[in-house]
C-alpha cells in the first residue's frame, strides 16, 4: 500500500502531535496506563458504566469489562477530557452529539495512530490484516477493520487525486496555451505545411 497517498484530517493531525508530544512514540508506549499518565489523567477501575469528568481528569472505567472494550471506551472518554468541557448533562442535545461524533472518530485515530500503523509490516490480504492489526493495537477486530477499511479509503482517494492531478499537468503541458513561443512557432509552421498538403491532394 502507498501510505504517502494517505491524508490525516485535523482530528488525526492534533491527536498525533499530542501523542508524540507525550513520548507515546511506540507500540510499547500504547497501552492505557502509560497514556493516561503521560496526559496526567487518573485511571480508575470501578464497579459502575464508564465515564469521565474532564474537570478533574480522571476516566472511570468499569471493572468488569474486559481488556479489549476497555481500551476503546479508554479512547472515547480521552477525547472528553483532552478536548471537551462542559457537563453533557446539561448540554444541548445538538452539542452533546457533535462531542460524541467526534469521540468516536478519536477512537479511530487514539487507537491505531498511522505513524505506528505506517511502520507495520501489515499481511498484504485483508483477512490476515485485521487480526494482525487488533492483535498488535490490542482492540476488537470490528475496529482493526474499521480502521484499515479507513485507511485504504484514504490510500485510494489520495491516489485518485494525484492521478487526477497528473492528467491535469499533461493535458496542461499538451494545449496550446501551455506552449512556450519556440513550440508554437512550430507548431504554426507544421499546421500550414500539414494544412497545404491537404489542400493539394
Amino acid at each position: 500500500m502507498l501510505y504517502s497517498y494517505y491524508q490525516e484530517t485535523e482530528l488525526e493531525q492534533w491527536i498525533s502531535a499530542k501523542y508524540l508530544e507525550h513520548g507515546i512514540v511506540s507500540l510499547a508506549e500504547h497501552d492505557i496506563e502509560h497514556i493516561a499518565r503521560a496526559f496526567d489523567i487518573e485511571l480508575v477501575y470501578e464497579d459502575c458504566p464508564s465515564f469521565s469528568d474532564n474537570e478533574d481528569r480522571v476516566i472511570f472505567l468499569n471493572k468488569h469489562a474486559d481488556d479489549l472494550t476497555a481500551r476503546v471506551v479508554f479512547f472515547h472518554e480521552l477525547c472528553h477530557v483532552l478536548r471537551h468541557t462542559g457537563d453533557q448533562r446539561s448540554m444541548p442535545a445538538l452539542f452533546r452529539c457533535a462531542q460524541e461524533i467526534e469521540a468516536d472518530q478519536f477512537v479511530l485515530y487514539a487507537a491505531v495512530p498511522f505513524y505506528m500503523f505506517a511502520k507495520l509490516n501489515l499481511p498484504d490480504q485483508r483477512p490476515e490484516a485485521i487480526p494482525f492489526l487488533a492483535e498488535h493495537f490490542r482492540i476488537p477486530y470490528y475496529l482493526a477493520e474499521q480502521r484499515l477499511d479507513q485507511i485504504q479509503r484514504r490510500v485510494l482517494h489520495g491516489s485518485l487525486v494525484a492521478a487526477a492531478r497528473e492528467a491535469d499537468r499533461r493535458r496542461q503541458l499538451t494545449a496550446p496555451q501551455g506552449w512556450s513561443n519556440e513550440t508554437r512557432k512550430v507548431m504554426e509552421q507544421l499546421e500550414r505545411q500539414v494544412g497545404g498538403l491537404r489542400r493539394n491532394s
